[in-house]
């Protein structure tokens, strides 16, 4: 077999471009009609995808839709016109999803990611009438495509392989993997994972084989000459599917990597990448059934910026280790769409959840570039083209480690796969359209396991905010501490109710809640508050009866990217009703209520914590000051006050009256054991209430539990959650929010 070596880029240039007509005859002896290739090596469909199009791989069916508003994940498309050749067959006004997919018998898959922060995906298939034929949610889900016939379509789970019949809605199913391929005829499946091809007849597993490859790049299966075929990054494998048994083996050096498969009149076709100093080339290999090369061609190219390596090591003033921004120029910040633990949801409605990333706004098409070296753990797509994704860590180790997760990434343009090097500022791949007008990057930095990172293992950790690690982060534009309502600059609301109180009458537990309003450098997309504390002085004596305490930091890790952590911790940092939505998806102006008292003092967010209040039954009737700050995360600040009224006792009552902050339980939160101390009253009863206000458990005789100068209570038979201690205490009653962890 003829060897590449760098010199060979010249070779293709001079031998097979000088003569188009030499060309012609080459791919019509040799290649499948139609047949394209991108830069990167990959076959693509006969005409290249525009804005708001889909093209089935044959050509003959094509959609076409307009974009309306769009958030992080989600876009809204309206008006999808099918077209059979140019003929228009059917519209539809509004489409159920984000993306599409056309098939080559002209069925339509609509991807919808309305969930995509509990890892489902929504999948509606239409005919090519334009009638729904079925609605089917998966988890997990990251491998999609469509039979060669077109009236099956195949959704890849952490599970199962689905292959659901569109005529029947019969779901057949096999076991999960990486790669698929069927024959023409849909009789014979070949599914390749970690290592090994299976090989299905009528979806019943007839044969095993051992490759060896543990990433398989593609995997492809021709009927007529009963061959399989799959590539690794170096290595082509064709077995018999009659027999066990290797048909032949072709190994290419860098720095050609295998990176796509086809079978055509009996010859194996090879897609085959070659990136050198700023030219990429899409190249062919043909080898016939006996595994000799009988055609290599050049079929694509492209130059891209090359950078020199960073000599000077970046500054940051924040602890995490900082990067470049991954645009070009690197040292310049770039337009910030949506932030860091940003509130999304669907306004009013019934959910809403934390934004894990990220968002930064770009050009279409505009060149993405590492911002670190690393091995290319993750190349896959969570829902048809707009949502493919590339995460590339800096350890190549079987455990746990960190990387960087760049998304909305135009396959045909990506330049890396599983298993590939890349050092700073190397070419990753281009953004994919999100509107009509503008892209984006979905960029966050992710904990996985192993040195393939998959979207099916409950992992994919979300790290830190970015924005702490982004150099430069010149912004010198302080956050807005806005009115909350009418004339009253922050927002009382009686403890986890939707309940507003008077700020001249406050009384018992209440969250205080901002608006506040931020923006990144020249962004005109209004950001939440980095930061936020507050602290209260009892006036007029000017004495601070509660210290600076933290609201919250937009800087929380989780351990998985899924709805257990995001639609549960929504609440605990935004307040959300009827008045006050969570954030429309492309206004500028996006009002973030951000609640500061739902936090027990430190920088980590647990569920319970939405339980947390200002409890003005602590404090003594009167006036006090409340004060709030707001941070970005580059050092600007703001600051504002409100002076309130606490009223929680009648006006004429005697100096006996025992002050609810008399009264002290603690550990709170706490885990089995409760102390209750009440000084020198004497207590005649004590019930436990629920969240709910409903008795749980009553001790009629609490001088059973006295040890020394306390009362102490046994909840190890309660399950964790809020609770309320009513106590009778020297004939008054007195009630104590406990939280049990």
């Amino acid at each position: 077999m003829k060897n590449y070596i760098l010199a060979s880029t010249l070779f293709f240039v001079v031998c097979f471009l000088v003569s188009q007509n030499e060309i012609a005859a080459q791919k019509s002896d040799f290649l499948p009609d139609n047949l394209v290739q991108s830069f990167n090596g990959k076959f693509i469909s006969a005409q290249e995808r525009e804005v708001g199009t889909a093209i089935s791989e044959n050509g003959r069916y094509r959609i076409s839709y307009d974009i309306g508003s769009a958030t992080d994940e989600q876009r809204e498309l309206k008006n999808l016109r099918f077209f059979t050749e140019d003929d228009l067959m059917y519209t539809l006004d509004q489409v159920p999803g984000s993306d599409v997919l056309v098939s080559n018998s002209g069925n339509v898959v609509v991807f919808d990611m309305k969930y995509h922060f509990k890892q489902e995906v929504i999948i509606h298939l239409f005919n090519g009438s334009g009638d729904k034929v079925l609605t089917k949610n998966f988890k997990y889900a990251s491998l999609f495509d469509f039979s060669p016939g077109g009236n099956k379509f195949i959704v890849g789970t952490d599970k199962k392989l689905n292959i659901i019949d569109l005529e029947t809605g019969r779901d057949d199913k096999v076991a999960s993997c990486s790669q698929f391929a069927f024959t023409q005829n849909e009789e014979y499946l070949v599914t390749a994972f970690e290592g090994s091809l299976n090989l299905y007849y009528n979806y019943e597993l007839v044969h095993e084989y051992k490759t060896g490859l543990f990433y398989p790049r593609a995997v492809i299966i021709d009927g007529e000459s009963k061959s399989i075929g799959v590539i690794g990054k170096h290595q082509l494998k064709v077995y018999s599917m009659e027999i066990d048994e290797l048909k032949f083996s072709r190994q290419i050096e860098s720095p050609l990597s295998f990176r796509d498969l086809i079978m055509d009149k009996g010859n194996v076709v090879a897609g085959i990448h070659l990136k050198n100093d700023g030219i990429s080339e899409g190249i062919i290999h043909v080898y016939n059934v006996t595994g000799n090369l009988i055609h290599e061609q050049v079929l694509s190219t492209k130059t891209y910026k090359t950078f020199e390596k960073q000599t000077e090591p970046l500054k940051s003033t924040s602890t995490i280790d900082p990067i470049p921004w991954p645009f070009d120029p690197f040292n310049e910040v770039h337009k910030v769409w949506n932030h860091y633990e940003q509130h999304m949801g669907d306004g009013s409605g019934d959910w809403s959840y934390l934004h894990q990333g990220l968002d930064l706004e770009v050009p279409i098409d505009e060149p993405t570039y590492a911002v670190e070296e690393g091995w290319v753990k993750l190349v896959l797509t969570i829902g048809g083209d707009a949502y493919w994704r590339v995460a590339i860590s800096p350890e190549q180790v079987s455990g746990y480690s960190n990387g960087w997760l760049y998304a909305h990434i135009v396959e045909s343009s990506i330049m890396v796969d599983v298993g590939d090097y890349v050092q700073l500022h190397d070419y990753l791949g281009d953004i994919i359209y999100w509107t009509s007008s503008w892209g984006h990057i979905h960029f966050v930095n992710i904990r996985d396991q192993g040195t393939i990172w998959y979207y099916n293992d409950d992992e994919w950790g979300i790290n830190f905010n970015p924005l702490l690690a982004l150099v430069p982060n010149t912004d010198n534009y302080a956050p807005v501490i806005e009115n909350f309502s009418g004339s009253s600059k922050f927002g009382y609301c009686t403890n986890q109710t939707t309940s507003f109180q008077d700020p001249d009458n406050l009384h018992d537990e209440v969250d205080i809640i901002a608006k506040i309003s931020d923006y990144h450098g020249d962004s005109e997309w209004e950001q939440p508050a980095y930061k936020t504390y507050y602290w209260i002085i009892k006036l007029p004596e000017y004495e601070t009866v509660v210290p600076k305490t933290i609201g919250q930091i937009l800087n929380h890790s989780y351990e998985m990217y899924n709805s257990t952590y995001y639609t549960q911790y929504a609440p605990l940092m935004y307040y959300k009703d009827f008045q006050h939505p969570s954030p429309p998806w492309m206004n500028f102006d996006r009002d973030y209520w951000q609640i500061l008292t739902n936090n027990n003092g430190d920088s980590i967010v647990e569920p319970w914590e939405t339980g947390l209040a200002l409890n003005t039954a602590e404090f003594a009737d009167g006036t006090y000051r409340i004060v709030v700050e707001a941070w970005d995360e580059f050092g600007n600040m703001a600051i504002d006050s409100q002076d309130v009224v606490f009223e929680n006792f009648p006006v004429g009552l005697d100096d006996k009256k025992i002050s609810n902050a008399e009264i002290s339980v603690f550990p709170n939160p706490c885990d089995e054991k409760l102390t209750l101390n009440t000084g020198k009253y004497p207590v005649t009863s004590i019930t436990i209430l629920n969240n709910e206000m409903k008795e749980v458990q009553t001790i009629t005789n609490p001088d059973d539990f006295i040890f020394g100068d306390n009362y102490l209570l046994n909840l190890e038979a309660l399950p964790k959650g809020i609770y309320y201690l009513k106590l009778i205490v020297n004939n008054q009653l007195i009630l104590k929010k406990v939280v049990k962890i």
